[in-house]
């Protein structure tokens, strides 16, 4: 069957990059998880440093300082990994669904 939108060929290299991505696409989930807890982490600890002041101002302290920073920078990195490789796995879904729909039409006219 010749299918205009998407081809056999696209198929199996879109379950081909599914199958050979998921372990990277967890990996993006746990990164991004993790780099969300480690913000907290890092402004509890600025906070603390601050333990002398009140509660505003360690956090106005926390979220100003250096650590916070490069760690809401890490986070949106791991965040960002993490949509990019989602968005290539719902791409590669969509097209193999495509093909799915094309497929079922053809053998329909067929009949």
């Amino acid at each position: 069957m010749t299918n205009q939108l998407v081809s056999d060929a696209d198929v199996e290299k879109a379950l081909d990059w599914l199958r050979d991505n998921a372990d990277d696409i967890g990996a993006a989930k746990k990164d991004a998880y993790f780099s969300d807890g480690l913000v907290k982490h890092v402004k509890a600890l600025a906070m603390k440093r601050h333990n002398d002041m009140p509660v505003s101002a360690q956090e106005r302290e926390a979220l100003a300082s250096e650590e916070y920073r490069v760690a809401l920078l890490e986070a949106a990195v791991a965040a960002g990994e993490y949509e990019k490789m989602r968005s290539l796995r719902e791409a590669a879904a969509s097209k193999i669904e495509v093909w799915r729909s094309a497929s079922a039409n053809y053998r329909a006219m067929k009949i």
